[in-house]
């Protein structure tokens, strides 16, 4: 089955990840002489510019998505906000 996410998915941790790899990206650029480095600054952000998911739970069975869905594919009750 698939996993909850986490990880590499969370926004703080992705964060982390983006920003070393520009700050990196920054320090070979600045040595090379163009004047292009700080742009790579930004790109962690852009986790933070996305709207969370809202989840959905199926009132039936449990199942939950954080998809487009609006009827649980198991039993086919519409979805509700989670308890």
């Amino acid at each position: 089955m698939c996993g909850t996410g986490g990880g590499a998915t969370d926004r703080r941790t992705l964060s982390l990840i983006l920003f070393a790899g520009s700050a990196v990206a920054s320090v070979l650029f600045w040595m090379a002489g163009l004047p292009l480095f700080f742009l790579f600054l930004f790109i962690p952000l852009i986790p933070f510019a996305a709207r969370p998911h809202r989840k959905k739970k199926c009132p039936l069975c449990g199942w939950e998505t954080g998809g487009a869905e609006d009827f649980c594919p198991w039993d086919g009750s519409p979805l509700g906000p989670p308890e």
